[in-house]
Formats: structure tokens, C-alpha cells, sequence
């Protein structure tokens, strides 16, 4: 038994060393083949277009799985990117007609196509301003965005405006100008790696190089690995694909006017480091274009996924959202042109909204610091003839008060603005003083008119009190 099991090892061992090598020399045969042909040179775009470079925006329909055009609620398609006229047609800009098409009742393929037309076009914005744009030569690269996991997230520094995950994310990049290679040779399901000799001769390759964690802060390599390039081909196209895992840090702006019943977006920016430009001398290679992260289903699953799994304990995950986004910077400095101009770069935000479980500064804030003022507050129910009993009990709530703000300090945010937290422990502390005011001031007139400081006692406590209750929800619901 022991020696049949000890043939059965062996026979594995070598099928698997014939698969290795198998795959090595697919590899190396692949790598030669794009090696040898001398008309080979790096495409750093997947297209080629001649049309009037507008590109609409993206959304998820999770109803479906799928995603598609963006559109308002009279179903009139959302401007993602325009190339060729920025001034009238900005991002988020609303588009009624392509010529005398109404793009409400066309379906997103059709939009798409005649998008692609070499022509002049008229579109009518939703204000119905009319825009003329003509067509011109431009090349298009898309990296699409095919996963991200988000595994876990490890911290929320809401002090430090830190944002601490956990994840895993995969790019790819259509490499049609290599299909001819593969022809025959590549099979699915795997990766080919890329020969050091192709590297150093043709790459770095967009997918490597282009690709910008935008408000990332600090990456560590010990905890954050980049993968190699490879190539994969699916559906009988070539691309190259990368992978980036480990644990990122982002940097974050968090707004806490709300705190601690606030709601929080989480952000992580991704974008090309290219620029999308319709002037081809404020281009490296020369050419007008356009360079996008787009991403395909898997990162809206991957959300969605971690939405209704995760294991956050301070915090609720609302919603969750892929977004794109343009980066407009109006005062760049290229030092290789020697130019000032506008540079414009394409990305996409991963949205996360989260709402702050808010039940631990409920119960060990906003409750005690009532019930210390209602100590004060009983003050009021004490004969108005007993100053040195009133004056005692309200102070010492005073400085109850003023002690137990020692105690929850570092709870609250440090900030140059008012939290409703803030707001409600301030106007805590000046209701708080009122009793003491009061009684003081009441010693004047308890000998000469004690029925009209028992009136104005009985009347005070009564409305103030309404009063502080009334400014607790208007602090906490505003």
C-alpha cells in the first residue's frame, strides 16, 4: 500500500514538472515572438478615434449587475469627460440632444455608437444651450479597475483624518497590438509572465507606471506588495495585468459638525497619472488624449460584499459607491516643456458612507452631563430663603461638571469648529451657572419682596427648563 502510494507522489510530481514546463516554454515562446518582429513598438493606448471626444458617465445598477450610462431623472445622459471643449461642457454637465436625436429615449449602446461618428455634432444641453464640437483625431486608454476586496478596515483615526484597510485590487489594460502574437499559442485561465529582455526593451508599460493611489500617505512596503507585470489573455484579447495588496493608509476630511451622531465618506482615490489633453504639445508622446480608470463590475460587488459583512463595531456602513472623478490642476509647471498650463487627470473615487455608532457618547456623555445639570437645576426647588443650601448645591454641580469634562476630553475631537457635542456641554455649562446667578441675585429682594422672587423662582424653572430642551434637539438635529 505504502509503495503504490509512493508511485502514485512520483507520477504527480512529474506531471506537475511537464505542466511547469509546459508553461515555461509558452512563456519564453511568446515573450521571442513579440522580441523578433522589428515593427513592434509600445502602444501606450488601446484606441484610436476620430470623433468629438465625449465621454458619459457611469453607474451601477445592482438591480441588474450591470453597469451603465449615468442619466438624470428624465433619463438625459450625464457628461463623465469632455476632451475637445471643457468651457461649456464640464463634468456632471446634463445633454438632451446629439443633433436632433433625443438621447432620452436612446438605449446606452446606440449613444455609444453614434458618439463614435466622424462628424460635427450639435448637442443641446439641458438649459438648451446649443454647443457645436467637431470631430478630431485623439487616442483613448482605459485601465479598468476588474477587483477590489476590501477586506477589512482597521482603523478610522478620526483625529488624525486617517482612513487604515485592508485590500486587495487588480487592474488590467487591453494590449490589442498583441493579439497577433498570441494567436495559437495562449490559452485562458492563466497568467504569462513578462521576460526580463521584453522589460528592459519595451516597458515600463502604462499599467505600471500610470497608475496613482491618489490620497494615499504613506505606503509601506513591508506591509503592501505590487505584483509584477503580467499578461493574461480572455475572450481572445491580450492585457497586461497588475495587482496591489496589503494595507493602505489614506488620508481623509472628515466633517464633525454633527458629531457624535455624524455621518462620515471614507475615499479612496484612484487615478492615471497621464493627463487627458486635447493640445498635443502639452503631451510626452505627442498626441491628443484621453486616459481613464473605469471600473467593471467586481469593484461594485466588492463593496456591496463588504457592506453587508463587515465586522466595524464603532461604526455602520450606510452605502457604498464607485464614483469618477476629474483632477484639475490650473497652475501646473511641466519643467521638460517649460510650460504653465491646466492639467487635467481622470480617476475614480471608492465611496464608503459610514455613520458613527453613537451609543457610547450617548450614555457616557450626553447622559451624565444632564444629570449633573439637573442637580444644579433642582436648586430651583429649594425654599428661596435657604441661599447657603442653594449656593452649595449649585456649585458643587458646577464643579462636578467642570470635572467629569476632564474625563471624557479626548472622546471629543480637537477642532477649530463646534461640534454639537461641544455645543451641548457649552450650553450644559451656562445653564448650569444659572441656578447660582439666580440665587445670588435673589438675596437682594427675599427681605423687602419674597413673594415676587417665589414667583419669578416657580415661572424660571419651569420655562428655562423647556428652553434647554428645546436647544438640545436643535443642536442635535440640525
Amino acid at each position: 500500500m505504502k509503495f503504490k502510494k509512493f508511485i502514485l507522489s512520483l507520477i504527480s510530481v512529474f506531471l506537475l514538472t511537464i505542466s511547469i514546463t509546459k508553461a515555461d516554454e509558452i512563456d519564453e515562446e511568446f515573450n521571442k515572438r513579440i522580441l523578433e518582429d522589428s515593427k513592434f513598438s509600445v502602444n501606450h493606448y488601446t484606441e484610436e478615434r476620430n470623433d468629438i471626444g465625449i465621454f458619459y458617465d457611469f453607474t451601477w445598477d445592482k438591480k441588474n449587475q450591470i453597469i451603465k450610462i449615468k442619466r438624470n431623472q428624465n433619463n438625459y445622459p450625464i457628461v463623465r469627460f469632455s476632451l475637445f471643449n471643457k468651457i461649456d461642457i464640464l463634468p456632471g454637465t446634463i445633454i438632451k440632444k446629439f443633433n436632433d436625436l433625443d438621447l432620452s429615449t436612446i438605449d446606452d449602446k446606440k449613444i455609444k455608437e453614434i458618439h463614435k461618428k466622424n462628424s460635427t455634432a450639435i448637442f443641446t444641453l439641458i438649459d438648451n444651450k446649443k454647443i457645436t464640437i467637431d470631430s478630431a483625431a485623439y487616442k483613448l486608454s482605459d485601465i479598468k479597475l476588474t477587483e477590489f476586496y476590501l477586506d477589512y478596515i482597521n482603523d478610522i483615526d478620526t483625529t488624525n483624518g486617517t482612513l487604515n484597510i485592508s485590500f486587495k485590487a487588480h487592474f488590467f489594460n487591453e494590449r490589442p497590438e498583441l493579439n497577433k502574437y498570441a494567436k495559437n499559442l495562449l490559452g485562458e485561465d492563466r497568467m504569462y509572465y513578462v521576460s526580463e529582455t521584453l522589460f528592459d526593451e519595451f516597458f515600463p508599460l502604462p499599467i505600471g507606471d500610470d497608475i496613482s493611489w491618489e490620497n494615499e500617505y504613506k505606503a509601506d512596503v513591508d506591509i503592501r506588495n505590487t505584483s509584477e507585470i503580467m499578461f493574461s489573455y480572455d475572450n481572445g484579447n491580450v492585457r497586461t495585468t497588475v495587482s496591489d495588496t496589503g494595507v493602505g493608509q489614506f488620508r481623509e476630511e472628515f466633517d464633525f459638525k454633527k458629531f457624535p451622531f455624524d455621518t462620515q465618506k471614507l475615499l479612496i482615490t484612484i487615478s492615471r497619472m497621464k493627463s487627458s489633453e486635447a493640445n498635443p504639445d502639452l503631451t510626452y508622446d505627442k498626441t491628443s488624449a484621453v486616459n481613464f480608470i473605469t471600473p467593471n463590475i467586481g469593484p461594485f460587488i466588492g463593496l456591496d460584499n463588504f457592506k453587508n459583512n463587515n465586522i466595524l463595531k464603532e461604526w455602520t456602513v450606510l452605502s457604498s459607491n464607485i464614483m469618477s472623478k476629474e483632477i484639475i490642476n490650473k497652475n501646473y509647471y511641466d519643467p521638460y516643456l517649460d510650460k504653465i498650463f491646466t492639467k487635467s487627470r481622470n480617476g475614480i473615487d471608492l465611496i464608503l458612507e459610514v455613520k458613527r455608532n453613537s451609543a457610547h457618547y450617548f450614555y457616557k456623555i450626553i447622559i451624565p452631563v444632564f444629570l449633573i445639570l439637573c442637580v444644579a437645576w433642582f436648586v430651583l426647588w429649594i425654599p428661596t430663603d435657604k441661599l447657603d443650601a442653594r449656593l452649595t448645591t449649585s456649585i458643587v454641580a458646577l464643579l462636578s461638571l467642570i470635572a467629569y469634562n476632564f474625563v471624557f476630553a479626548d472622546d471629543i475631537p480637537k477642532l477649530d469648529y463646534l461640534t454639537a457635542l461641544d455645543k451641548y456641554v457649552l450650553m450644559s455649562y451656562i445653564f448650569c451657572c444659572i441656578p447660582t446667578f439666580m440665587s445670588i441675585g435673589f438675596s437682594r429682594f427675599i427681605v423687602k419682596n419674597q413673594r415676587l422672587v417665589i414667583n419669578l423662582n416657580r415661572r424660571l424653572r419651569t420655562w428655562l427648563g423647556l428652553v434647554y430642551i428645546l436647544l438640545t434637539i436643535q443642536i442635535f438635529q440640525a
